[in-house]
């Protein structure tokens, strides 16, 4: 992981260009659609970035020829050249987490990860999202996910703060108190 401080500084330049340009969310869409280009095949792009073997202008053009086939805005091209330019390729994941957060903050929203033990439908995935919204008085976007060892059920992360439903806690809470009172039962 960066420094926190350095992806925070990067983060807010870039957030300050997609502000005065209007294109905040783009900026994000753009980031996210190169994170997930460096790492897909393993990585192995994103070791190209951070080889130091390689000459700055061999990874440049490398840069170069990848920022011509995605076709990102201008100015997030020039950020990505500037990072390579000052070493901080690195962090690039780091800044990416930070700048999502300041867009989000900026726009009054939040994120959230869903797991449920099953998978839900659209129409159970919009109740999910009403309910969060209801909930944190912001417009929540979901990433759901299956995780069968929640029996039934959704454990909710909304930031720092998890909403737990599952039947699995349940149970381990239940568990916990008969075997408390099985203890106190005995003394």
């Amino acid at each position: 992981m960066a420094d926190a401080s350095l992806a925070r500084r990067y983060a807010r330049a870039l957030l300050q260009l997609g502000q005065s340009s209007g294109s905040v969310d783009l900026f994000a869409n753009d980031l996210g659609r190169f994170g997930v280009t460096l790492d897909a095949g393993g990585g192995q792009l994103r070791a190209v970035f951070e080889n130091p073997g390689l000459s700055l202008a061999e990874r440049r053009g490398v840069l170069d020829a990848v920022l011509a086939r995605l076709g990102l805005a201008p100015m997030v091209q020039n950020f990505l050249r500037l990072l390579l330019d000052k070493n901080r390729f690195f962090a690039l994941a780091d800044i990416e987490r930070a700048y999502l957060a300041m867009a989000d903050e900026l726009s009054g929203r939040v994120r959230a990860r869903v797991r449920t033990a099953r998978a839900l439908d659209v129409a159970g995935q919009a109740d999910v999202q009403r309910a969060l919204s209801s909930a944190t008085g912001k417009h929540v976007l979901v990433q759901f996910s299956v995780d069968a060892s929640l029996i039934g059920g959704m454990v909710a992360q909304v930031g720092d703060k998890v909403y737990d439903a599952s039947v699995a806690t349940r149970l381990a809470h239940l568990q916990h108190t008969l075997s408390s009172a099985g203890t106190t039962a005995e003394a």
